[in-house]
C-alpha cells in the first residue's frame, strides 16, 4: 500500500463541515431544494449513480474554505431526487499522486460494489494528472485501489491535461473516455478495461474541428437510443460556448464517434461541467455545476460556495438535445399562489415554480419580474422584438449584473415558460426544454415582488407554486 502523503484525511474534513454547517444554513442565500455544500465550496458534480435503490451525487468540494483548494468528494443521496441527504466525504487527497485533489470523475456498479473513478492531480509532478479507482461495498466508505494509479500516463495523442474520466459498460467491456487537449485542439480520448484496472489504449474518440475549445473538460458519453449515441463536454477557451454536446453515433469496434449535429446545453450563465446517469427507469438524468468560473458569488461571505442543479430528464428531438425537469420536482409543490393572471403579488420565500403560455402577437417582453423594496430586479422572458429568451440582472445591486440572452424561434404563436427558482438561482425551460438558461441571482432587499411582464390579452395562462424546501444542512 503506498504511503499517505498529505495532511488531508476524511475525518478531519467532516469536522470541519460539522463546525459550519450550523452558520452556513442561516445564510441568506441558502438553497431550499438543490444540493449545495453543507459549508465550504462545490463544483463540478461527480459520480451520479443509482446504487441499491437510492440515487447519489458526490462533486468537487473544499471543505475548509468558501473557495477552491486541494479538491475532496462530496457527497449526497437520495430516494426520490428531490430530498437529499448529505454522506461524509467520501474522497480527500490522501497520498502522492492525488495531492493537489482528487479531480471530477463518474462512479459505475460492479455487482455489490460501487466503483469511484477519478483524476488524481498533483502539479508538482510528471505527469500531473493520473486516473484512478477507489471501491465501496455501501456507497460511503471508500478504498482506494492499491493499483493506483490505474493509468499513469497521457496518451501520446494527448497532453498533461489529462482528467475527468467518464464510465461507462458496454458489451460487457468498460469503457472510459477522458477528456485531454493536444496542439491547441481540445479532444476526448478512449480507453477499454475487463476489470476497471487495467486498461488499454484505444483512441481518440473524437476531437474539436479546431473552432470548439483547446482543451474538454468533463466528457460524458452515452446512449438515447440503437441509433442515438450523445457526447457532452465542457470546452475551455470556446468563444459563446460553455457546454456542448454532439450526436451521432460511435463505430463500436474502432471507437471513433462520428457527430451529426451539435450544440449548446445551456444558454445560461451559471451552468458547467454537466454529467449524466441512467437509473432504474432507463432515464437519462444530468445534473450540473450551477455556478461558472470567474464569476461573483456573493453566498462565500456567508462560509460556502456552489450548488448543483435541479435533476433534468434528457432527450433528443429533431437531432437536437432536448432537457426537461423530472417528473418528481412536481411533488415540491405546495400552496398555488396564482392560478389566473395577477399583475403582481408579494412572495415570502424564494421557493417558487413559475409556469407560463404567452402569445407572441402585440407586447415587446413577456415573462416575469423578481424586484424588492430597495429597487432591485431580475426580468426573465421572451423579448418579442429581438426573438430572444433573456435573464436579465443588469438591475442587481450585486452578483453578476448582466443580460444573458439566446435567440429562440417558434412555428406557434406561443411559448410555454417554466422557471424553478431557488432563493438565488433560476432554471428557466423554453417550451418543455427547447432551450434552457440557468442564472443565480442576489437580492440584498427583502419583502419580494412577483410581477407579470405583458398585458393580460397576451397571457393565455400563468400559474405560481410554492414549492417545499427539502435541503436540510446536517451531516
Amino acid at each position: 500500500m503506498k504511503t499517505k502523503s498529505t495532511n488531508y484525511t476524511i475525518e478531519k474534513a467532516n469536522e470541519e463541515l460539522q463546525k459550519n454547517a450550523q452558520k452556513v444554513k442561516q445564510s441568506k442565500f441558502w438553497l431550499g431544494y438543490h444540493i449545495a455544500p453543507p459549508a465550504g465550496w462545490l463544483n463540478d458534480p461527480n459520480g451520479l449513480v443509482f446504487y441499491k435503490g437510492e440515487y447519489h451525487a458526490f462533486y468537487q468540494h473544499y471543505p475548509y474554505a468558501s473557495e477552491w483548494g486541494p479538491m475532496h468528494w462530496g457527497h449526497a443521496k437520495s430516494k426520490d431526487l428531490i430530498h437529499w441527504e448529505h454522506l461524509p466525504v467520501a474522497l480527500a487527497p490522501e497520498y502522492d499522486y492525488e495531492a493537489g485533489g482528487c479531480f471530477s470523475g463518474s462512479a459505475v456498479v460492479s455487482g455489490d460494489e460501487m466503483y469511484l473513478i477519478y483524476t488524481g492531480h498533483n502539479e508538482q509532478r510528471d505527469p500531473k494528472e493520473v486516473q484512478c479507482v477507489a471501491k465501496s461495498t455501501d456507497g460511503i466508505h471508500f478504498e482506494k485501489l492499491t493499483e493506483n494509479p490505474v493509468i499513469s500516463v497521457p496518451p501520446a495523442d494527448g497532453s498533461p491535461d489529462f482528467r475527468d474520466p467518464k464510465v461507462w459498460m458496454q458489451n460487457d467491456i468498460w469503457n472510459m473516455v477522458v477528456g485531454s487537449s493536444k496542439d491547441g485542439i481540445g479532444k476526448a480520448v478512449l480507453y477499454r478495461s475487463k476489470d476497471l484496472k487495467d486498461w488499454e489504449y484505444t483512441g481518440v474518440m473524437v476531437e474539436s474541428d479546431g473552432t470548439q475549445g483547446d482543451m474538454w473538460e468533463c466528457p460524458d458519453f452515452f446512449s438515447l437510443s440503437d441509433d442515438i449515441d450523445v457526447l457532452i463536454f465542457s470546452p475551455m477557451n470556446m468563444e459563446g460556448s460553455k457546454t456542448r454536446y454532439m450526436i451521432g453515433k460511435m463505430d463500436q469496434e474502432t471507437g471513433k464517434f462520428e457527430a451529426k449535429n451539435s450544440g449548446e446545453i445551456d444558454y445560461g450563465i451559471d451552468f458547467y461541467a454537466p454529467q449524466t446517469f441512467q437509473d432504474d427507469q432507463n432515464r437519462r438524468i444530468l445534473i450540473s455545476w450551477m455556478n461558472m468560473w470567474k464569476k461573483d458569488m456573493p453566498e462565500q461571505t456567508d462560509g460556502w460556495a456552489g450548488a448543483l442543479t435541479i435533476p433534468r430528464e434528457l432527450s433528443v428531438e429533431n437531432e437536437k438535445l432536448i432537457m426537461k425537469p423530472v417528473e418528481e420536482m412536481k411533488n415540491l409543490r405546495t400552496n398555488q399562489l396564482v392560478s389566473t393572471y395577477e399583475k403582481e403579488i408579494k412572495v415570502a420565500d424564494l421557493c417558487l415554480e413559475i409556469e407560463m403560455v404567452v402569445t407572441l402577437d402585440s407586447s415587446s417582453k413577456l415573462g416575469f419580474i423578481l424586484s424588492s423594496e430597495i429597487g432591485e430586479s431580475i426580468v426573465v422572458g421572451y423579448d418579442a422584438n429581438e426573438k430572444q429568451i433573456i435573464t436579465d440582472r443588469r438591475g442587481m445591486q450585486q452578483g453578476e449584473q448582466d443580460l444573458c440572452q439566446a435567440q429562440y424561434q417558434t412555428e406557434n404563436n406561443e411559448i410555454t415558460l417554466r422557471a424553478y427558482i431557488d432563493r438565488s438561482s433560476i432554471e428557466l425551460f423554453v417550451d418543455g426544454g427547447k432551450l434552457v438558461m440557468t442564472n443565480r441571482f442576489y437580492f440584498k432587499g427583502d419583502n419580494i415582488t412577483l410581477s407579470i411582464e405583458g398585458e393580460k390579452s397576451d397571457i393565455q395562462e400563468v400559474s405560481v407554486w410554492e414549492l417545499k424546501a427539502t435541503m436540510e444542512n446536517k451531516l
